[in-house]
């Protein structure tokens, strides 16, 4: 193949909205289109905000292609695998949290599948090399998370790192200026381990995704998991190893619990290829 299609890799979060409407309003080059991988358990702000973002794409003549693989909250509470990076407590007592397998199934598979649809590759048939330019959302302050890719098919690009190198509160200052004060909602799973005390509240607000969190939560604790080794208590959402509608998000030592051991709540952004965006 002599060129290369340009895709956005579009999470719907900060940076990549930004991107997406500066390749709108011509301050980036357009992609020939931007994709979005649905695990089908988004919150409702976060649908909204994708069905905005496509009217803004249209105008634009940027096409916006959604892809999925199942749904993942229903796929739990059908007995499926559990691919959520849950907590449990190991084998000397220590809350643990499982690896993540969500990422892989519900975002990579989908998108590497339509991406070689895209271009006409049979299944099985060997991918041209760097056939699509993938652009990842990764600003200024996560600059270590920008890798090369690991697939053959994609080269991995990084705009709000050597085009137009922002930061992620300036891709929020410029939505604000462009935008007429626009605020983007953190894209995620509403049932994400990942989430602090202080995002749990703000589901808890939100009926009925607080429901179906509960539920989810619930129905995970000693659900038959196949070649599992974090059997040694049961599986929980939040990370006290708590039941999560049991879970009081002011009290101080579970409060920001989080942030602490597992990180800042970014890490279960979408990894595409060996680099991480939204």
């Amino acid at each position: 193949m002599s060129y290369k299609l340009t895709a956005l890799s579009l999470g719907a979060g900060v940076q990549s909205s930004t991107i997406l409407l500066m390749a709108c309003k011509g301050e980036l080059p357009k992609p020939d289109f931007a994709i979005f991988a649905d695990t089908g358990w988004e919150s409702q702000v976060t649908y909204e905000h994708l069905a905005w973002l496509e009217g803004e794409a249209s105008k634009a003549n940027i096409p916006i292609v959604r892809v999925g693989l199942g749904n993942i909250k229903d796929d739990m509470l059908n007995g499926e695998f559990v691919r959520l990076p849950f907590y449990c407590h190991n084998k000397s007592g220590q809350i643990a949290m499982a690896r993540r397998r969500c990422t892989e199934y519900y975002k990579l598979r989908p998108i590497q599948k339509e991406l070689r649809k895209l271009l006409g590759i049979k299944p099985r048939a060997k991918a041209p090399e760097g056939a699509i330019d993938l652009w990842i959302g990764i600003s200024t302050d996560e600059a270590s998370r920008a890798h090369i890719s690991r697939a053959k098919l994609v080269s991995n690009s990084f705009p709000l790192l050597s085009v137009m190198p922002m930061s992620r509160i300036k891709c929020q200052l410029w939505l604000e200026a462009n935008y007429d004060g626009l605020v983007i909602p953190k894209s995620s799973c509403i049932g994400c381990p990942f989430h602090s005390s202080r995002e749990w509240h703000n589901i808890k607000c939100q009926m009925p995704e607080w429901g179906t969190a509960i539920t989810v939560d619930e129905a995970i604790r000693y659900m038959p998991n196949p070649n599992s080794v974090e059997e040694h208590s049961g599986r929980f959402l939040h990370s006290t190893c708590k039941p999560l509608n049991s879970v009081d998000f002011f009290i101080a030592q579970e409060r920001g619990q989080l942030e602490l051991p597992f990180g800042d709540g970014k890490t279960e952004r979408l990894q595409i290829f060996g680099g991480m965006g939204l």
